[in-house]
């Protein structure tokens, strides 16, 4: 059978506000949570195993700002992408297209300075990671210009202009565009007026420097700006070789769903004429920050059967910020590219019958997908129902303690289980009728997020309410 979607990216984004105890560490040193090679060898044994074809990383913005840490992380990615490679998959370097440094200064193409800033990262990144198959030029987010009559158009002819740079560095390598947002994100109309605004991230969220009516600082695109956007999109397309990729996602917002206006599967079709189309629809997997195992299985089940009978797409991705967590879903999203017409409930069991040798582990993790935020679609299942499945859970999940895993995961299916079993217990005592969420945050805190002991937050600081987030779970049920 053809496999619906050919390339199937996992998409993992180790960006410095995203670290916590199950994600990799690729920035700072004498930090914990850095990979060896051997740890690096079973992520892409286990990715290939579980059907991907491309890896795809966020190269942050504190690494496209001239100093120590870029030029320290240029043989730790080497080394990454030559594993990456000899386990059969392509390496696919994402970059925002004009952010730079640790405090995420969005610098403008119009101004001559920043113009030569942007060109010197591309240009830097460009020879030094001659062996990725694949460089995906990234709007923003964060990103994005509307100083000096920056729009939409900008970051187009930028992305054109910066595709040339690469072929010409690295002759034949994949080139990838990406929309996200309201095509495209923080670009013009997209990103809200702060006046007077220096191009700094700090003060682009400062509510002191900005209408409060506008909650945030991206995703402020009408309907019309979209139509606009990729009316122009379709214009300029010629300024792009035929093998280059677009990422179309289905929706024009967060969420990347289809809503009215902001529908975005007939301009994957119209593009798809000419070029590749892939999607990006970064929340149908994982949202950001407050960690916990995942299951949006029919959720990303409906997302790829809405595309594949909307157009041809080439691509989809299932993002994650907690790789060594969230192993059901990177696995029931690869076999939903392959074949969107699977079921849901069938792939979860098969997951777990191959690592703990019980299928019914599977459908019963639905009880942790109970934490309203980005991208989350309610179970409809109420508190009595979760707490019979959670202790289920937990029975079986001890049950299975020292099964030989027939399908190679990383981390092992022992620490796997461990952690699994550590959440469960959390959400039972967070579903019962007394809650210590205080006692819940901290050891969150401790086990998630130690790193934030030892490296500094990052400039919009969301990562400091992670562990509340996590303490909240279950309110409001």
């Amino acid at each position: 059978m053809k496999e619906a979607y050919a390339q199937r990216t996992c998409y993992v984004n180790f960006a410095e506000h995203l670290q916590n105890a199950w994600n990799v560490n690729f920035i700072y040193e004498d930090a914990p949570g850095t990979w060896t090679e051997a740890d690096w060898t079973a992520f892409f044994t286990e990715l290939s195993a579980f059907g991907y074809t491309n890896f795809q990383f966020w190269i942050p913005p504190t690494l496209c700002a001239p100093g120590a840490a870029r030029d320290g992380a240029v043989p730790k990615l080497n080394a990454m992408i030559r594993l990456c490679r000899a386990a059969g998959l392509t390496a696919n370097a994402l970059i925002t297209v004009n952010t730079i440094g640790a405090e995420w200064y969005l610098a403008c193409p119009r101004d001559p300075r920043d113009r030569g800033r942007i060109l010197e990262f591309w240009t830097y990144w460009a020879e030094r990671l001659p062996d990725a198959d694949i460089f995906t030029i990234f709007p923003g987010d964060p990103g994005g210009c509307r100083r000096n009559g920056c729009d939409h158009n900008t970051f187009i002819e930028l992305a054109a202009e910066l595709t040339r740079m690469l072929r010409e560095k690295i002759p034949g390598v994949g080139v990838e565009i990406g929309t996200w947002g309201t095509p495209f994100t923080g670009w013009g109309g997209d990103m809200r007026e702060t006046p007077g605004w220096d191009g700094t991230f700090a003060m682009l969220i400062d509510p002191n420097a900005n209408t409060p009516e506008i909650p945030c600082h991206i995703w402020n695109g009408s309907p019309e700006r979209a139509v606009r956007a990729m009316e122009d999109l379709i214009a300029r397309l010629p300024l792009f070789p035929e093998d280059v990729t677009f990422s179309i996602n289905s929706g024009f917002n967060p969420d990347c769903e289809p809503i009215g206006a902001y529908d975005g599967r007939p301009w994957a079709k119209k593009i798809a004429e000419t070029h590749r189309v892939t999607s990006w629809d970064y929340a149908a997997s994982e949202g950001e920050l407050v960690c916990y195992p995942h299951y949006r299985l029919e959720k990303y089940k409906r997302k790829r059967k809405m595309e594949t009978e909307a157009a041809p797409y080439f691509g989809a991705i299932c993002y994650t910020m907690s790789p060594k967590l969230n192993l059901l879903t990177l696995y029931a999203a690869a076999q939903l590219m392959k074949d969107p017409d699977r079921d849901a409930g069938e792939i979860a069991g098969e997951f777990t019958e191959l690592v703990f040798g019980d299928a019914r582990i599977g459908p019963l993790m639905k009880a942790f997908e109970i934490v309203p935020g980005w991208g989350y679609e309610p179970t409809g299942l109420g508190k009595p129902a979760l707490r019979d499945m959670l202790t289920e859970l937990t029975g079986r999940l001890n049950a299975a303690a020292g099964h030989v895993s027939r399908l190679p995961i990383f981390p092992g299916a022992e620490e796997y289980r461990n952690v699994l079993l550590w959440h469960a217990g959390n959400f039972l005592a967070m579903l019962g009728d007394a809650p210590d969420r205080e006692t819940i945050r901290r050891e969150y805190k401790d086990r998630a997020l130690a790193i934030y002991d030892t490296i500094p937050l990052a400039v919009d600081e969301r990562s400091a309410a992670s562990a509340e987030g996590y303490s909240r779970i279950g309110l409001g049920l």
